[in-house]
């Protein structure tokens, strides 16, 4: 029988190129710099799971006095972050990691669950890797989001979220797998971990289909405060940050 080939692996090579999607930040976004600011102690190790170019997280992790590793199945992701000084590796899974039981203080993966066959493992796999009492952070894009439902109601299209051509062409879309905050929360919980998961960067009048451009608008206090109650609906993004429990 043949080998099938790496599919993932040369799509994500691609993926981290001008070519491709290329999701490249200059430091973390508020939501992780607030839990860094939180969490994250000088000498204390972190992993970063699907690393990318190391811009989101790793920069900001080793300025900041951390001892980071990255691991991202891309070989030019990896490079690309090896360019900018950091200890980054590349993995055939994030169900696989190649560290010893209880290595690091935390554990990132931002918009990472979502393009794996086996989250549940993963999810397993990085509580190995965390000390006791260690947290994992997490993002994921909302599939139960009040937008995506309406987009599937009205306009009979799902988007996948995964790239700029999700809508256009999903059947070639790099998400594979997908959550709304109450099933994230089931699978963290299920893996053993204590998990506070909740829904953010949802908006009303700016997230109608086709009209949202026209208004360009912050949520206001009151959605924030309904997003809260109701993130499987109002949320657009998802958050978990969960704790290795004894």
């Amino acid at each position: 029988m043949c080998e099938p080939p790496h599919v993932s692996e040369a799509y994500y090579d691609q993926y981290w190129t001008p070519d491709g999607f290329n999701p490249s930040r200059n430091g973390p976004f508020p939501e992780l710099e607030g839990f860094f600011h939180a969490h994250a102690r000088a000498g204390d190790s972190w992993l970063d799971v699907g690393c990318g170019d190391g811009g989101t997280s790793g920069v900001w992790l080793r300025d900041h006095g951390c001892r980071y590793v990255g691991v991202d199945v891309s070989t030019t992701a990896v490079g690309q972050a090896r360019g900018r000084g950091l200890d980054a590796r590349v993995i055939p899974d994030a169900a696989e990691l190649p560290f010893e039981n209880e290595s690091f203080s935390g554990v990132v993966a931002v918009e990472v669950l979502e393009h794996l066959f086996e989250p549940a493992k993963a999810a397993a796999e990085f509580k190995r890797v965390l000390k006791p009492g260690g947290l994992l952070f997490i993002t994921l894009p909302n599939v139960a989001y009040w937008r995506r439902r309406l987009e599937l109601l009205l306009l009979g299209r799902f988007d996948p979220l995964g790239d700029d051509l999700s809508i256009e062409q999903p059947w070639r879309d790099p998400h594979i797998r997908f959550f709304s905050p109450k099933t994230l929360r089931q699978m963290l919980e299920a893996a053993g971990y204590d998990a506070r998961v909740r829904g953010y960067a949802g908006a009303a009048l700016a997230d109608i289909p086709k009209l949202g451009r026209v208004f360009d608008v912050e949520a206001s206090t009151l959605y924030r405060a309904l997003e809260r109650q109701m993130p499987n609906l109002l949320g657009r993004r998802i958050i978990a940050i969960a704790r290795k429990t004894s």
